[in-house]
């Protein structure tokens, strides 16, 4: 791969609200999410479980669920033809003694990862993709049969997108970047 090949990956990447009543193929979802899982994470321990769900009628439910009792500035979830859960699972021992001893839980890092990996993943393959934090856990989890001691974190909303390619607004690299000292 030729580097400009993913910086242009980069730029393309954006939070799609608004997708075409299209399906996404089952295979295309497999491909983003087998790839996905090849994320890495602190001493391997993947403390991660999917729920996808692409069944229209599900779909359209979770959707609901999600933004149940939260905001309506997320009422775009009910659109998506596609929810990945993302469930947050309890690290192993030693992941969890090393977050003791460093004072960092590095399972939400971790999770991070994973879900760069799937956006990009999506975008490869000419999939939107838009990264929910809030929603209603109880009730997606309530919807979807997930056990009480699990976590839903993320919902992230797949689908063929509607939108143009947006410009970034970023700040420039010499607010965010210190080379050799602060």
């Amino acid at each position: 791969m030729k580097p400009e090949d993913l910086y242009t990956l980069y730029r393309e990447r954006q939070s799609d609200r608004r997708f075409a009543d299209r399906t996404v193929p089952q295979e295309v979802l497999e491909r983003i999410l087998h790839n996905a899982l090849l994320a890495p994470s602190a001493t391997n321990q993947q403390p991660w479980s999917i729920v996808a769900v692409s069944e229209p009628e599900v779909a359209q439910r979770v959707g609901q669920a999600v933004i149940k009792g939260v905001t309506n500035m997320n009422k775009f979830a009910l659109e998506a033809p596609v929810h990945l859960l993302i469930v947050a699972e309890r690290g192993r021992w030693v992941a969890r003694m090393g977050s003791r001893v460093m004072k960092v839980d590095y399972r939400p890092i971790d999770l991070g990862i994973l879900v760069a990996h799937i956006v990009l993943a999506a975008q490869a393959e000419g999939v939107g993709s838009c990264i929910l934090g809030w929603i209603n856990d109880t009730a997606v989890r309530k919807e979807l049969g997930i056990p009480d001691k699990r976590q839903v974190v993320l919902d992230i909303l797949i689908g063929y997108s509607k939108q143009p390619t947006r410009e970034k607004k970023r700040k420039s690299p010499e607010e965010v970047i210190h080379w050799n000292k602060w």
